[in-house]
């Protein structure tokens, strides 16, 4: 039976490892979400196969005074990281879900996402295709596309995202291009600038990635937005980890005084 526990741990921190690492080959992505998530299922990896050598060096570390001053920093260390992801993964995969009522009067606000020679991201197309959605449900309702354009981008992510709606049969007059931002906060704060100049309604469907709404919502609020609902468009299954923990940082950050404000790829 023991020998059976530990293959098991050996097997999901192998598997949490490659799942955390297959973005990159795949996707070319590689950011600290990557790196947080290989490193903790390599520790937990080696920790579980090397487990009696660890025992016997946390044991000689244990015996002097000053060590185990540092065993006891350092669990304390863990154990606090721990609550606060924990706790700042819940309020993340909580805001995913605050969808808008069906009767809300809501300006949409689509924040803006890698363009390619090719076309929109899949990111992006994923987001146009959660704005489709709604404008079709709600054809009343304004909607403000958001993002400039980057050094390595054909075009504004603001004008692809109109010539993909247009496309699909959206009337023109509906959208509104905001093509100056560069980050999170400069795309909320426009599109609220936007708002407030065309006399559109204050309170805000905010489209942008599932992982991404709790900390565009905190953005939204410093704002001035006092109404944000989210329309989450939904990402890649094997990208979702690797931006979900790569978000806990920059919300930490935001919340700690920072503007958090990278480019969503």
């Amino acid at each position: 039976m023991k020998h059976l526990i530990i293959y098991i741990l050996l097997c999901l921190a192998g598997a949490g490892f490659l799942l955390f690492f297959l973005p990159v080959p795949v996707y070319g992505v590689f950011n600290i979400g990557n790196i947080t998530g290989m490193l903790v299922f390599a520790a937990l990896f080696c920790g579980v196969l090397f487990r009696a050598k660890l025992w016997l060096c946390l044991q000689a570390a244990w015996r002097p005074a000053f060590g185990k001053a540092i065993l006891c920093a350092a669990a304390a260390g863990i154990l606090a990281a721990a609550v606060l992801f924990t706790v700042t993964g819940a309020r993340v995969i909580h805001a995913i879900g605050n969808a808008p009522p069906q009767d809300a009067e809501l300006t949409v606000v689509v924040l803006g996402c890698r363009v390619y020679p090719s076309g929109p991201s899949r990111m992006l197309r994923s987001r146009i295709n959660t704005a489709y959605d709604y404008l079709i449900a709600h054809p009343d309702a304004v909607c403000i596309l958001s993002g400039a354009q980057g050094e390595d981008e054909p075009e504004s992510e603001a004008q692809a995202m109109f010539d993909a709606l247009t496309e699909e049969g959206i009337d023109p007059k509906r959208l509104l291009l905001e093509d100056e931002s560069r980050s999170t906060l400069e795309n909320i704060a426009f599109s609220m600038r936007i708002i407030k100049e065309k006399g559109l309604p204050e309170g805000i469907a905010l489209v942008t990635s599932e992982y991404h709404q709790y900390r565009a919502g905190l953005l939204a609020a410093n704002a001035g937005c006092e109404t944000c609902f989210a329309l989450s468009a939904p990402s890649q299954k094997l990208l979702l980890p690797t931006y979900f923990v790569r978000e806990l940082f920059g919300v930490i950050y935001a919340r700690l005084g920072g503007t958090a404000t990278y480019r969503v790829l």
